[in-house]
């Protein structure tokens, strides 16, 4: 299973594409082969920290392990410098300055917002 394309595929709510690769991560051990990059770590990062609980200890170690594995928070905030843009209007911005849709998992900015057909939450 390739963890980036779980979470970028929008067959299923984020919730429970996130929930998959905790469960398959704990079970094959931990291991960084099930950590999230790129594009998909942003949208499970940003999703977690607008959702996190006490009660979602997994979870948030899975996060956390993505995190390390992304190079922390200097990679964190090279991310956040990479500039991409927003899938309605075209315009560029960081990362830092522009959502992700959790559905469709196109890059939105603020302007243009939530989609009309997709369920997603803009994060």
């Amino acid at each position: 299973m390739e963890s980036n394309q779980v979470v970028l595929g929008s067959a299923r709510p984020i919730e429970e594409r996130i929930g998959q690769l905790v469960e398959v991560w704990i079970r094959d051990g931990r291991g960084r082969d099930h950590l999230v990059t790129g594009k998909a770590f942003y949208a499970v990062y940003c999703w977690h920290l607008r959702h996190r609980t006490d009660r979602e200890i997994a979870r948030a170690e899975f996060v956390a392990a993505s995190y390390d594995a992304i190079g922390g928070s200097a990679g964190w905030g090279a991310m956040l410098r990479e500039r991409a843009a927003c899938e309605s209007c075209g315009d560029r911005y960081r990362l830092e300055n522009i959502g992700l849709c959790t559905g469709c998992m196109r890059y939105t900015c603020y302007t243009c917002g939530a989609h009309g057909s997709c369920l997603g939450e803009i994060v």
